[in-house]
């Protein structure tokens, strides 16, 4: 039932489309009938035109020859004007007094004449058939009867003219993105997409394109292509793989392209367009080399000295290079400002270059290894920006931190002895731990064992030291920071051999008040003697007066 249904469809669509068919052949049938008709009605008769080029294309300078014919049989015809009317791609060059109009004075019966005009055709014509729109304005005389009669008479004949465009080809490489990357690397084959595109005006057929090369530059594989025909306007990409020798310079390179076609009017055509391809190196920035000054990293090194050696690995050549290392912040920091941010200037292909950065590493910085990211930024030949990151591995080793646990003491005029405790909390055991005060002039302190050992402290161990001090006299009574030396040496075992250094303070406060009231006992002690004395001399002296 279906397969009926369907056929009864086709049978139905092919009925309308015989019916339309039908009816534009009428349409052309009357138009032809209605201009004989017309034509019949009028003594003059233009013939086809006649031009030069035949074959017109986009751009040319068009002659036309129209030959006006009197072919009435009884009357003379006058003042005959024949004007043209173009359509696009058509303009009106200037060859007759008026413009785009020919004149004729008079024309007998069955004599005929012939016009000129000259057209030019746009440059951006494509090919199809142009209407050119021709009037004629006449006055036909005619005599009855010894009675001479002039008649007006007007009509337009319209024409079409071929223009056949012409293919013009552009070939570009690359797909036209800011991704695209078709540059060509020395010692390798890279595959490129061509892009063939048809910027004229006319289609061109059987297209074929054959890509050639040069003493550094090689096709491998298809080197001709078939690309059939192009529109205006159209594009067809191949692809191709072209070798790159590996001593090429970088730069730019042509090699020729050859296309072949036939062009809308027939004419078969051939010609060599010079491709543009960029021959880059790849660039391959890397760190080859690391020295640190000191050798070994331990916590609380203060500018430590990295050496990073720098070398291009590729065949292209960098410039305006930055380079910046990303320090963490908890564990390392710039030795100053900008330490860490250094210019390189340029390096080509197998060149090295050495740059200094300085580093802090933090005194709590536990023993590992650390990455830290070197950031480096370039510009390629062409001005391109790129970035890379490399690491750069710091190991840091273990150390003894001898570290005060703090505790105020309180010390008085005379002999006194401080008790300072101390804890390892470093990462290794540390040995020949001692702990001396360091005497300053203006605190009113004398020493008389500033340094006492300790031994060794594992990480997290404490010890205490014990320091005997003399406190003046006179010691002003207020609070004094008196600053410690603490020296250690690493674990032996571990072939640790250094001494470590450091200092710190400790809070100590002179308290007087005993020595003040023994100067007022004894003040009041010479009061009473002096009173005494005195008391002794005037009962004296009394006795002697009496006596």
């Amino acid at each position: 039932m279906e397969r009926i249904k369907n056929k009864i469809r086709k049978i139905k669509k092919d009925n309308m489309k015989n019916k339309m068919i039908n009816k534009f052949i009428y349409s052309i049938l009357l138009m032809a009938f209605l201009s004989m008709a017309i034509n019949s009605n009028y003594a003059v008769q233009m013939g086809e035109l006649q031009y030069n080029p035949s074959t017109i294309h986009p751009g040319d300078d068009v002659d036309l020859w129209l030959k006006v014919v009197n072919d009435n049989s009884d009357n003379n015809i006058k003042d005959i004007k024949v004007s043209i009317s173009p359509h696009y791609p058509f303009e009106i060059k200037q060859v007759n007094p008026t413009k785009g109009t020919a004149n004729i004075p008079h024309l007998n019966i069955g004599e005929s004449d012939t016009t000129y005009f000259k057209l030019h055709a746009n440059e951006e014509a494509t090919s199809r058939d142009y209407r050119i729109d021709i009037t004629v304005e006449y006055t036909e005389v005619s005599t009855d009867n010894g009675e001479t009669t002039e008649t007006e008479r007007k009509f337009t004949k319209i024409y079409y003219i071929p223009v056949y465009g012409k293919a013009n080809f552009e070939i570009t490489v690359g797909n036209g993105n800011n991704k695209d990357n078709s540059a060509l690397i020395p010692s390798r084959t890279s595959t490129i997409p061509l892009n063939i595109i048809n910027k004229g005006t006319g289609t061109a057929k059987q297209c074929t394109i054959s890509v050639g090369g040069n003493e550094l530059i090689s096709p491998i594989g298809t080197t001709k292509f078939y690309i059939g025909a192009l529109k205006p306007n159209a594009q067809n990409t191949i692809y191709l793989n072209l070798h790159t020798n590996e001593r090429t310079p970088e730069s730019s390179y042509l090699i020729p392209a050859t296309i072949k076609w036939i062009d809308e009017d027939g004419t078969e055509k051939t010609e060599i367009i010079n491709i543009g391809v960029v021959v880059q190196g790849d660039i391959l920035l890397g760190i080859s080399n690391i020295i640190t000054t000191p050798k070994e990293i331990k916590p609380s090194d203060d500018k430590v000295r990295i050496d990073a050696t720098i070398t291009n690995n590729g065949q292209g050549r960098a410039k305006d290079i930055l380079l910046k290392l990303k320090l963490n912040d908890s564990v390392f920091e710039d030795s100053w400002s900008s330490a860490n941010f250094k210019s390189l200037g340029s390096l080509s292909g197998g060149e090295s270059k050495t740059v200094s950065f300085y580093i802090d590493v933090d005194k709590y910085a536990p023993a590992k290894k650390y990455t830290i990211p070197l950031t480096m930024e370039y510009l390629d030949i062409y001005n391109q920006k790129h970035n890379t990151t490399q690491n750069i591995e710091i190991f840091v080793q273990p150390k003894p931190i001898i570290a005060i646990i703090p505790e105020k003491q309180t010390l008085t005029p005379g002999k006194n002895k401080i008790k300072i405790t101390v804890k390892n909390i470093g990462n290794t055991r540390g040995e020949s731990i001692k702990v001396s005060a360091i005497k300053n002039a203006v605190q009113p302190f004398e020493f008389d064992e500033k340094t006492d050992y300790i031994g060794t402290l594992k990480p997290g161990e404490t010890g205490t030291a014990i320091i005997e001090v003399k406190v003046d006299k006179d010691a002003e009574p207020k609070d004094y920071r008196l600053t410690v030396e603490l020296r250690s040496t690493g674990d032996r075992e571990s072939g640790d051999d250094s001494i470590y250094i450091s200092q710190e303070a400790i809070e100590l406060t002179v308290d007087n008040k005993d020595s003040g009231i023994t100067t007022m006992v004894m003040a009041i002690v010479v009061i009473v003697v002096i009173v005494g004395v005195y008391y002794r001399y005037s009962n004296r002296k009394k006795k002697e007066e009496t006596n």
